[in-house]
């Protein structure tokens, strides 16, 4: 059991420094000094790399070397599809069960939230991230919520990465769109404002990693 602790405690610690970027795309990671750190013994941290290698955080390759994932424009462009199609069609069961002004209300308050976290990143990304699951919890539908889990974790990853100063308010601006349209009954104002801000928010990310990786 304790062995399953530790294994367990290595694996949330490495996946909170990839998803903090305190481990950034590409970097290389070392499992003596991860199990230095944590206080344990190399088996802990080996079960937790061969974990995140399976859940594609991390590569290992012949030479043993453990590398933090890197991100390509494709990926991006694919994470983001997924989001549109489960978002969109969100927007269209909320109109259509006539929930656009609770999804707004919610929206709101999270708005708030996010405006006070402007000087924290990592709570800043979480309640964006807890913005765009308001569509999944208001619907109760567990199979779209489950949809969006999974792509909630690596939305949190690639939010630290596009985020930047001049974001902050740039996503405030995009949100307070979306909610002011849904609030207003406006249905193909919500979705154009949805569509331009996941669009904006998929180029400043491509962008990001040409930067990185040129």
């Amino acid at each position: 059991m304790e062995k399953k602790n530790l294994a367990s405690q290595a694996y949330d610690r490495i996946k909170k420094g990839i998803l903090s970027l305190e481990f950034p795309p590409g970097s290389l990671l070392q499992e003596r000094a991860l199990a230095e750190e944590l206080g344990v013994s190399r088996t802990p941290v080996r079960e937790a790399v061969h974990r995140l290698s399976q859940e594609g955080w991390i590569t290992v390759n012949s030479r043993k070397n453990i590398e933090v994932r890197s991100v390509s424009p494709v990926e991006i462009r694919e994470v983001f599809q997924a989001r549109w199609l489960l978002e969109r069609d969100a927007l269209d069961l909320i109109f259509s069960g006539d929930l656009f002004r609770q999804t707004g209300r919610h929206m709101t308050n999270m708005l708030s939230f996010m405006k006070e976290s402007q000087n924290n990143l990592h709570d800043f990304i979480l309640a964006d991230q807890s913005f765009h699951a308001i569509f999944f919890q208001i619907l109760r539908n567990s199979r779209l919520q489950r949809f969006w889990n999974s792509v909630s974790e690596e939305m949190i990853w690639l939010g630290m990465l596009a985020m930047n100063e001049k974001r902050y308010e740039a996503v405030l601006g995009e949100h307070g769109r979306v909610v002011e349209a849904l609030i207003a009954r406006r249905k193909r104002d919500a979705k154009d404002a949805l569509q331009d801000h996941l669009e904006i928010t998929e180029d400043v990310l491509i962008k990001k990693i040409e930067t990185i990786t040129s």
